[in-house]
């Protein structure tokens, strides 16, 4: 286990590209009003997408709520076997709001939530079940969930439309990870919407848990591979194993596409070559739920955040207004119902399940 107080938070703030606050602990008085901590799946806090879009959530809001540096800090979940020490060193340190990062960690938060009732926990990417996967929600827990099925879409259309060899490929994480198979059942089904002839490359990292986030290496000769293949768009889903896709297709001129934060903005190595981002509203919603935690408001259960494309930024110019215009008639289509961003394709991964966006 390997824990690191927020003594440590102006290096880590200055170290992310995405200019979160630091707070102010002058404004503090003796003592926190709340103490807040963050858990990460097995993976690094600055990782550039995932996590780091959470943990900006929790420094956003420990400058909304003026808190001092002793109250909050975070723990990088070395092994999986240690979700449940690393959540209970907080709970018997008096942290009375815990965010926990990630699908893998979720029943372990889950279970943490009913020991503590007098805690809150915030769980990204974790639905509310039992063990049975029968919903049980809780009044001190709220699983920030996405429909990463619809961005994943919107990414593959734009990835369709934008091709010009007519193959696109994606690398992803773990493929037993059910935001992760959104995503690529999402991508997959986008592509062909809009360009029925376009040949989909998609690639899951084949290693456990403890490595299919953390393998840059994997998922850059993935890439080569695919572009070999023919691939001139890519689409990497899968923490710092997707950052490396994404690095070494903008190595070669290949234009990407990144995930769950505007990696425009986090991943600066990639900036002449993203064209969007399929993103999560992580930072905005892990605030606010911190924030309704604090204020007395929490809602317990499931909360969908917002699952969109990013701004084009350097590509604005470039992607043209049909594509545009397309893109949104697409997403009016999801929300209506009309259009199935997760139908499932012949070979699509059989562990993927969505939840319909529309009743």
């Amino acid at each position: 286990m390997k824990k690191h107080y927020v003594i440590l938070a102006g290096l880590v703030v200055m170290a992310f590209a995405m200019a979160a606050c630091a707070p102010a602990a002058t404004e503090e008085p003796a003592g926190c009003a709340n103490k807040i901590a963050f858990v990460t799946d097995v993976g690094k806090l600055n990782d550039q997408s995932f996590n780091e879009g959470g943990w900006n959530g929790v420094l956003a809001a420990v400058d909304a709520l003026g808190l001092a540096e002793e109250c909050f800090g975070f723990i990088e979940t070395q092994d999986s076997a240690d979700y449940r020490p690393n959540i209970d060193s907080f709970v018997n340190e008096g942290f009375d709001i815990i965010v926990t990062s990630g699908f893998a960690i979720g029943a372990t938060t889950h279970q943490a939530g009913i020991d503590n009732p007098d805690i809150f926990f915030i769980g990204t990417d974790q639905g509310q079940v039992d063990a049975d996967f029968n919903p049980e929600p809780l009044d001190n827990v709220t699983g920030l969930i996405f429909h990463e099925d619809v961005s994943g879409f919107l990414a593959g259309a734009l990835a369709g439309l934008m091709t010009e060899s007519n193959v696109v490929g994606g690398v992803y994480g773990c493929p037993f990870i059910p935001p992760v198979a959104r995503f690529e059942v999402g991508y997959y089904n986008g592509a062909k919407h809009v360009n029925p002839d376009v040949e989909v490359l998609n690639v899951y990292h084949p290693g456990s848990l403890d490595v299919c986030f953390t393998d840059p290496a994997f998922a850059a000769e993935t890439a080569d591979t695919l572009i070999a293949e023919g691939a001139d768009v890519i689409f990497g889903a899968g923490g710092q194993t997707g950052n490396g896709a994404l690095i070494a297709a903008c190595n070669v001129g290949v234009n990407v596409i990144g995930v769950d934060v505007d990696q425009f903005i986090t991943l600066p190595e990639t900036q002449d070559c993203i064209m969007s981002s399929a993103t999560k509203g992580l930072t905005s919603d892990v605030k606010a739920l911190i924030l309704a935690a604090a204020d007395g408001t929490f809602p317990g259960g499931e909360r969908f955040g917002p699952a969109v494309l990013a701004p084009f930024h350097n590509f604005e110019d470039v992607i043209p207004q049909d594509v545009k215009d397309q893109l949104q008639a697409i997403s009016d289509q999801i929300d209506s119902g009309e259009i199935d961003p997760c139908a499932p394709f012949e070979g699509s991964n059989e562990g993927t399940f969505c939840t319909p966006v529309a009743p």
